[in-house]
């Protein structure tokens, strides 16, 4: 009798596991970020924006080219501007309380020399794109599907009036691209309904597309 209950239990397990064998569905990869030449892009892009500001008042000044050294992300960006000022000839810069970068002994004669020794700290230590939110081709379009297929009947089951998402466009305009898709940025909630409410019932991005980027 225990080698037949055991012959038994033996074939219950082996069909447990051909049933979760025959159930469970691989998980798809998450998008690749965005390549070596977006980054570059994406870069050039936001140093070219920084020099406009720069050259405001003379804008047929020529950009002085320099080198990355290396990306830097949020948390040391801040104080690593700040030491490479100082060692650029302003040992007065200092990181205020809202992370700004300033000389504070800077007179009005000098704040323009120091704005270019600033733009190239700046271009030597540049903000990494993922940091900023710059996504890729893959990663706009995973996103994109996820609004369209995911959160915009998710809304429209909670009883509001969402329209389908334009057309999505192309890596260019980084993050604000799609971001300006987003439903939660147009939409009109109804009484008795918050939009934080809404956040835990149709949740507003995929985890996958933002671990994808930070493992880059």
């Amino acid at each position: 009798m225990r080698a037949r209950v055991l012959v038994v239990a033996a074939v219950g397990a082996a069909a447990l596991l051909l049933l979760a064998a025959c159930t469970t569905t691989s998980t798809p990869p998450p998008p690749a970020g965005i390549t070596a030449a977006q980054k570059a892009a994406a870069t050039r892009s936001n140093l070219e924006q920084r020099w406009a500001i720069v050259t405001r008042e003379n804008p047929a000044l020529v950009a002085p080219r320099v080198a990355i050294v290396r990306y830097t992300n949020y948390l040391d960006a801040p104080s690593t501007i700040a030491a490479c000022l100082r060692r650029s000839g302003y040992p007065g810069t200092i990181v205020t309380s809202s992370n700004d970068v300033v000389d504070p002994t800077i007179t009005a004669a000098r704040q323009h020399p120091f704005d270019v020794a600033h733009y190239v700290c700046d271009a030597r230590y540049p903000e990494d794109p993922l940091e900023l939110g710059y996504l890729s081709d893959a990663q706009e379009a995973f996103l994109y599907s996820y609004w369209q297929n995911d959160t915009v009947p998710c809304l429209r089951a909670q009883g509001l009036a969402v329209a389908d998402l334009p057309p999505i466009g192309q890596f260019g305009e980084g993050y604000e691209d799609v971001g300006n898709m987003n439903p939660y940025a147009h939409l009109k909630t109804r009484d008795g309904l918050s939009v934080a409410v809404l956040m835990t019932r149709c949740q507003p991005y995929p985890g996958e597309l933002y671990a994808s980027s930070a493992s880059r």
